[in-house]
């Protein structure tokens, strides 16, 4: 490698021209120069080697149907439910296409909320395939009822929703053991709820009881726009993160998405004194221009922060990028009359939360790091080339990052496995999963033809 991002005394420093050595699934050693001898090798001169990146946030499945066709104002509601409609080799299809896009951004580790049952069958069948890491848990209310309880206009549909909701979290309880018992290291089952208007204290309850049993905790949008903070303030007489602190909903290891629209006074005490760790998905806060989710608040307070893909996007380089640069945005606009600290994130803090930051949030210290030991999770990003580099390899590598995206990465192996090389996923035919993807996307748009969807006006308020 032309760089490595390793470890000492906890801090990520960079060491220049070394080899990584891998047995098996394991990194064994880290020295200076390049090894002698007829080892099998991989040429990352060009590159700075990272550890794998670890996603704390994804939707895979529905990453991809909404893409280009909700910049006009729609929302994502139709081309979500037609995912639904796909016969299971459409649906992998689909599946397959977007964890593609996200191991080639250099994504290791996903930390995958599935809409439904079906999906997260798809996704398993891929990832297992494929060698990739995942956390897959089930999001309850599942996608095909979600909108109906989630944009209603009359409280009692969230009371009448309770029963079906959990039957939903026992039917993901029953699903997470299962792939506990099969999914070796690699795949594990976790607890998902969708947010915290969508609940009840039963179904919390409920999630709380079936994580205990699965182990690796609860995965929940928190926070995430006015209507759940308007909806708990009329239901429950607290804000979101206060509302689940006394339901004693934080006693276990809880991941929150977004908290675009957190209590920046109140709330970063409460998540940081609960252990609760922020996934901050910096692309889709720039997509559905809800500005800049609170990184540099998350920043100064202390949470553990990681990256999260969540949807639209699969470009984990861009999320590194916008994380970065909105962030320091935010900064600049905001620190002058914030009411908290605001710490201006530099790149380094959105490398240390899209690998240390994601390791300690699933309690993996085999993760997010390249050390003796720890698996051999890594992606290799070209930093010489145009348009990120400057023809040879830079003194500072890390700020690289910013003038990259997806498509500079080079090199990615999960677990020892190698997946994609030289730029191209080597665990499958790249060109089949394209074209196969595609069909499934064009599936998805004629759906929408039939209903006239594309000629409908947006809505007069976005439902974002």
């Amino acid at each position: 490698a032309g760089w490595v991002l390793t470890e000492q005394n906890d801090q990520q420093q960079l060491l220049r021209d070394a080899s990584i050595v891998v047995r098996g699934n394991e990194i064994v050693d880290i020295v200076k120069g390049r090894l002698r001898g007829w080892e099998v090798r991989v040429d990352a001169s060009d590159c700075v080697v990272l550890p794998g990146f670890i996603s704390g946030h994804t939707h895979t499945s529905i990453s991809s149907p909404a893409r280009g066709v909700i910049e006009g104002g729609r929302f994502m509601d139709r081309p979500v439910a037609m995912v639904e409609q796909l016969s299971d080799e459409q649906l992998d299809a689909l599946t397959a296409y977007n964890i593609a896009e996200i191991l080639k951004s250099g994504c290791t580790t996903f930390v995958e909320m599935s809409a439904s049952i079906r999906h997260a069958e798809s996704f398993v069948r891929v990832a297992r395939a494929w060698g990739v890491r995942a956390y897959v848990s089930i999001m309850a209310p599942n996608g095909p009822r979600l909108f109906d309880i989630w944009y209603r206009d009359n409280d009692q549909v969230l009371f009448d929703s309770i029963p079906q909701t959990l039957r939903e979290i026992e039917d993901a309880r029953q699903f997470g053991l299962a792939l506990n018992e099969t999914g070796g290291d690699l795949l594990r089952g976790q607890m998902g709820l969708h947010a915290v208007d969508t609940q009840t204290p039963e179904t919390l309850k409920a999630a709380q009881r079936a994580a205990e049993e699965l182990g690796n905790g609860i995965h929940i949008h928190v926070a995430q726009r006015i209507r759940e903070v308007q909806a708990c303030e009329r239901l429950w007489g607290m804000r979101p993160v206060a509302w689940l602190e006394s339901l004693g909903f934080f006693s276990q290891p809880v991941i929150a998405a977004h908290l675009y629209k957190m209590d920046p006074v109140l709330d970063p005490a409460i998540l940081k004194r609960h252990n609760v760790n922020y996934v901050h998905c910096a692309c889709m806060a720039s997509m559905l221009h809800q500005a800049s989710q609170p990184f540099p608040e998350a920043l100064a307070s202390g949470l553990n922060i990681s990256l999260g893909i969540d949807q639209l996007s699969n470009d984990y380089m861009e999320n590194i990028k916008l994380a970065t640069l909105n962030g320091q945005l935010r900064t600049s606009l905001l620190q002058e009359t914030s009411k908290v600290p605001m710490q201006r994130p530099r790149v380094e803090d959105a490398v240390r939360a899209a690998t240390r930051g994601g390791a300690k949030m699933l309690r993996r210290d085999d993760l997010g790091k390249l050390v003796p030991g720890a698996k051999a999770d890594l992606c290799a990003v070209d930093v010489t080339k145009p348009h990120g580099g400057v023809g040879a390899l830079p003194p500072e590598p890390l700020h690289h990052l910013l003038y990259a995206n997806g498509r500079n990465v080079r090199h990615v192996m999960t677990n020892g496995r190698l997946q994609v090389q030289f730029g191209k996923l080597v665990v499958a035919d790249e060109n089949r999963v394209l074209a196969e993807g595609g069909e499934a996307s064009r599936k998805i748009w004629e759906l929408l033809e039939v209903e006239k969807w594309f000629q409908m006006a947006p809505p007069p308020n976005s439902r974002g």
